[in-house]
């Protein structure tokens, strides 16, 4: 008998240039599947590091303040140690990160404190500034801090979204006039991170 209705098509032959570009899209579908899992991860990583850390920003938001002193020891002349300034250091617990968390000004002088960060949910449009104080410094819904009379007082800057999230910027105000430089002995606030 004759096998000539073979009902197979013969094998079509393929070149060595076709096999490697077969070989090239499934390396590429290979790794982009590899890159997909390695986001995935990652994306899952963060989201448990920000669930941990939510908890701590709630407890306790306010501002501390350390109150330090320092005293001189005794020289040859006097017998008695002198006090030097007192410096405070505020801390900040909030999510807020600004450039300068004290402002030194003379009155009629304006300074706006730069926002380097922003707590979790939180954007530009969020920010709430007042003043502790608005006799002594008075502040506009963008931060510029403008110094109205000799005293100090806080600017404090709160989240719309999270009412927990605040930080205190200190704004002491000299009785110098404008273009004068503040005479201030203090060592301006920082923040302990």
């Amino acid at each position: 008998m004759d096998n000539s209705n073979n009902s197979q098509r013969p094998r079509k032959r393929i070149t060595p240039e076709i096999a490697r570009k077969r070989q090239l899209a499934a390396l590429c579908v290979i790794a982009f599947l590899v890159l997909m899992i390695v986001i995935l991860i990652a994306k899952g990583c963060s989201k448990d590091k920000s669930k941990d850390g939510g908890d701590k920003k709630k407890s306790d938001t306010k501002p501390q303040t350390t109150m330090v002193t320092t005293t001189a020891p005794p020289s040859e002349a006097t017998t008695a140690p002198s006090t030097q300034s007192t410096t405070a250091v505020n801390q900040n617990t909030s999510g807020f990160k600004l450039d300068r968390y004290s402002v030194y000004l003379n009155v009629g002088e304006t300074q706006m404190p730069r926002v380097t960060g922003y707590p979790d949910g939180t954007v530009e449009a969020d920010e709430r500034w007042s003043s502790s104080d608005t006799s002594v410094a008075t502040v506009d819904g963008i931060g510029n801090i403008t110094a109205v009379a000799a005293g100090e007082c806080y600017v404090i800057l709160k989240s719309a979204v999270d009412e927990t999230q605040e930080v205190q910027i200190k704004v002491t105000v000299a009785s110098g006039s404008a273009g004068e430089t503040p005479a201030t002995t203090a060592v301006q606030d920082q923040a302990i991170y």
